[in-house]
């Protein structure tokens, strides 16, 4: 395993976006990001999935040096067109968007079409925190599990992020409808190790702990059974409505890669109401409590959603980013020349 830099690893991601033509706000803010997941130790949506990103620039699925255009609104909601571009700047656009409109009326809500993988979907979460709003926003993907019941694939692991603003740092759950992401998979494959509880189901139907048998089979296994298959329906509907985009069904009929997302941001302007004082003592009281628990001995730590990021990070920070060799040298091989 290495341990690289951030700075290094940021401006080794952001050359190889220019060395592809994409200009260099763009390049800035797609490698800032992917680098800082996995500063952040969100690993599966950071540098291990930036050759996939660099694959689909390379065959035209992402396009580059789009920006996103507003096609429609009415008060505090607004539909955009991402013209197929970088996944990273069309969402970082579309919360602004929100933000922007909440700050007005309370409340934003903005549906981007025709985009792409937005990588972390806690990123935006943090966004509008770090505006001071709370967020909900989801995305849509490729078919990737099937409905309860079903063998094949037609349903996405379509992730939901929460997130509420909190001075001892933000609370944000980003979760897939899936029990686990398909990054989660690749990344225990890649390490050689299986997943703590049932992942999926293999060729043959049976439940398993085994990532590479669930990637073979696409029969990961929905978040809380019927519940996650259920979730992610009316989330893909929601993105698909709103945006007037593609749903998985129609994501599932491009050619390539995943391409054509359909996504929703919302901003909430909630502490415009008062109460901030409260707000923050509300939270913190209920975070104190919830962390109180009585263990219930398997060792696992009781933690809120996002409590890890200041550790992973500063830890990070000091020692370097924790690299695959595999992985950082299957980036080096995308220079071009190489």
């Amino acid at each position: 395993m290495l341990h690289i830099p951030f700075q290094e690893v940021q401006a080794q991601l952001k050359a190889l976006l220019m060395s592809r033509g994409c200009n260099e706000p763009h390049a800035d803010l797609t490698a800032r990001e992917i680098a800082r997941n996995s500063l952040e130790g969100v690993y599966t949506h950071g540098i291990n999935r930036f050759p996939r990103l660099m694959r689909n620039i390379d065959a035209g699925s992402v396009r580059l040096n789009r920006e996103p255009e507003v096609v429609g609104g009415f008060g505090a909601l607004v539909r955009m067109d991402g013209g197929m571009g970088l996944g990273v700047v069309n969402a970082t656009r579309a919360m602004d968007k929100a933000i922007a409109l909440a700050k007005v009326h309370g409340v934003g809500l903005v549906a981007l079409r025709n985009t792409n993988h937005w990588m972390r979907a806690a990123t935006y979460g943090y966004q509008a925190c770090d505006a001071g709003m709370a967020a909900m926003l989801f995305t849509n993907t490729m078919p990737n599990m099937p409905a309860w019941g079903a063998v094949d694939a037609r349903l996405g692991n379509n992730p939901l992020v929460l997130a509420i603003p909190h001075a001892g740092g933000h609370v944000v759950l980003d979760m897939a409808a899936s029990q686990f992401s398909y990054g989660a998979l690749e990344l225990a494959r890649l390490e050689g190790r299986k997943m703590p509880i049932d992942a999926g189901f293999d060729a043959q139907g049976a439940l398993t702990r085994d990532p590479d048998a669930v990637i073979r089979s696409q029969r990961i296994l929905p978040m809380g059974y019927w519940k996650g298959a259920g979730l992610s329906q009316l989330l893909d509907l929601l993105a698909g409505c709103l945006s007037l985009g593609n749903t998985t069904l129609g994501i599932g009929q491009l050619p390539g890669d995943e391409q054509g997302l359909s996504q929703v941001f919302i901003a909430i302007h909630y502490t415009a109401l008062g109460g901030q004082a409260e707000i923050e003592t509300l939270l913190q009281d209920t975070l104190d409590w919830v962390s109180a628990s009585k263990p219930d001995g398997s060792g696992t730590p009781i933690r809120w959603p996002g409590s890890r990021v200041p550790e992973v990070r500063a830890r990070n920070l000091a020692q370097g980013i924790p690299v695959d060799e595999r992985v950082w040298q299957s980036i080096l091989a995308l220079q071009p020349g190489a």
